[in-house]
């Protein structure tokens, strides 16, 4: 169970408009464009502006008619419907087991948490996260002045090793501290999230590896380059649609239609 302290009117106006500024493309992923193999869809409930990739919500069959996410399906008043892992009340949110409520990109990047159906990605499965994550405090909500929200739901902690600074999934999100990595196998990725300092740190190398390619290709122009996707143009992508599980391989969502040749 989690506990969080009352919310005062003005944070959570503050928090929903922030959400809504960071959701201009899928909630989950906030790539704003979409395919015909892999449509953005868009909530029909009233005054919602939940927007996601048919594969990032495991939206099985995108429905002709009108479509309404969960929350607005649930009919559930706006103000019990919180995330348990988190904060932040808007955005991509599936059922818990416990029948509570969290967003599909704070499970995604809590590594103990699991979907207990992979295709349509739910119910959201928390049982297996730990207390500690649950007992620490979000550096982002302090430096922000939203202290009260700071002990709110999990964290997520720094990838960096050795870093100890721990911040909510959809904090790291709105700030644009998640990427995702190569993992220990080929074809796995890692889901990360960094603090200001070692995110920045990891676009600076970034940069740096890009203009070493850029001068070894300009000055050997007989040599082809190869395709190669940076952190920061790395988008999470759920291929429930393809029936993977949430830790085996994920493509960005342009590039998984045409390695398939969908």
């Amino acid at each position: 169970m989690v506990f969080s302290a009352p919310s005062l009117p003005e944070e959570d106006d503050y928090l929903a408009n922030n959400m809504k500024e960071m959701i201009g493309g899928c909630c989950v992923c906030s790539d704003e464009r979409g395919w015909a193999e892999n449509p953005l869809v868009y909530c029909d409930g009233h005054g919602c502006n939940v927007a996601v990739h048919q594969a990032c919500y495991g939206i099985v069959q995108v429905p002709t008619g009108p479509w309404f996410c969960r929350k607005c399906e649930s009919q559930q008043r706006a103000a019990r419907v919180r995330c348990e892992l988190c904060p932040h009340k808007d955005g991509a949110l599936k059922k818990t087991d416990n029948g509570g409520w969290a967003h599909v990109v704070c499970a995604l990047y809590i590594p103990e948490v699991e979907f207990a159906n992979v295709s349509t990605m739910e119910p959201i499965v928390l049982q297996s996260v730990p207390h500690e994550r649950y007992n620490k405090t979000c550096y982002i909500c302090e430096e922000q002045g939203r202290e009260s929200k700071a002990a709110t739901g999990a964290c997520m902690t720094c990838n960096k090793h050795g870093c100890r600074q721990a911040f909510h999934v959809t904090c790291a999100q709105f700030a644009g501290f998640l990427c995702e990595e190569q993992g220990s196998d080929v074809d796995n990725v890692k889901y990360c999230g960094y603090c200001k300092y070692h995110y920045s740190k990891l676009r600076h190398k970034e940069r740096e590896k890009h203009k070493a390619r850029h001068k070894r290709t300009a000055e050997s122009p007989a040599l082809r380059p190869s395709l190669t996707v940076t952190i920061e143009k790395v988008s999470p992508f759920v291929s429930s649609l393809l029936g993977l599980n949430k830790k085996e391989k994920f493509w960005q969502c342009g590039v998984v239609v045409k390695m398939l040749g969908l």
